[in-house]
């Protein structure tokens, strides 16, 4: 099974700003920064105001952002918020989005490493996001993650969280996938066979329950979801957004 901590890891060192926005234009040796900057804060004020439209204001004094990257969403977000704390497993992205802070000036972002328990995200939060990242986790990780995302959610604070619902493959396409994540060095070998390095690692694409999220939201004093679907190529994801009403699970 491949593992999609070290995938990302490899990405952070090699890849950084193509990973996270998988463009050409943002492979590392053509990146106009100014421009990858410009497509998280474009996508951040947008989300914001359909939320708004449609769930009410959102208090602007805390926000967290799981699977920051290089911090292309965390640091619009921190001209929009008091304090923004940015999450990410590979300390390479975490090393470009400080010197990212540095460059925006953006001392109110903070930025640490994530792990399962989400112990770098301390206390609660206004708003709690996550964009194109759990679509790159498998689900028996990804759904208890979404459980404690949740929890950080402060009463009357918003979560918006992306997955992806469908990949769209034929049986040959899914049993393809399924070889190029369980059989050791066929990944290697597909991109050898495509003239890419050999070394470069896959980006998973799993297909999340939203039922269970629903569930998660329910238990935890969310009020009625809004959803929206989004296609990425061949993919259909969708972002699924609520405001906490209640305490039920909430930890310390």
């Amino acid at each position: 099974m491949a593992d999609t901590d070290r995938d990302w890891r490899k990405w952070a060192e090699t890849d950084p700003y193509y990973s996270v926005a998988a463009a050409p234009e943002f492979r590392r040796d053509r990146v106009d920064i100014d421009a990858f900057l410009y497509t998280g804060e474009a996508y951040i004020v947008q989300r914001l105001a359909m939320l708004e439209q449609q769930l009410g204001v959102i208090a602007r004094r805390r926000a967290l952002d799981f699977g920051c990257g290089v911090g292309r969403i965390a640091l619009p977000m921190a001209m929009l918020f008091g304090e923004v704390v940015g999450l990410d497993v590979a300390p390479a992205m975490l090393a470009e989005a400080e010197r990212l802070k540095q460059r925006q000036d953006a001392g109110n972002a903070r930025f640490a490493l994530s792990d399962d328990a989400l112990s770098a995200a301390d206390g609660h939060y206004d708003f709690v996001h996550s964009y194109i990242v759990f679509q790159h986790v498998p689900v028996a990780r990804g759904l208890p993650l979404i459980g404690l995302l949740l929890d950080r959610v402060a009463v009357g604070g918003i979560a918006s969280i992306h997955v992806a619902l469908r990949r769209g493959d034929t049986p040959w396409r899914a049993a393809f996938y399924k070889a190029r994540t369980r059989i050791p060095g066929f990944q290697k070998l597909v991109h050898w066979l495509r003239g890419k390095p050999s070394d470069e690692p896959m980006m998973q694409m799993n297909e999340y329950p939203v039922s269970a999220i629903f569930a998660m939201m329910q238990q935890r004093g969310f009020g009625q979801a809004i959803v929206d679907m989004e296609r990425h190529g061949r993919f259909l994801t969708m972002h699924i957004a609520a405001r906490r009403n209640g305490m039920q699970e909430q930890d310390g």
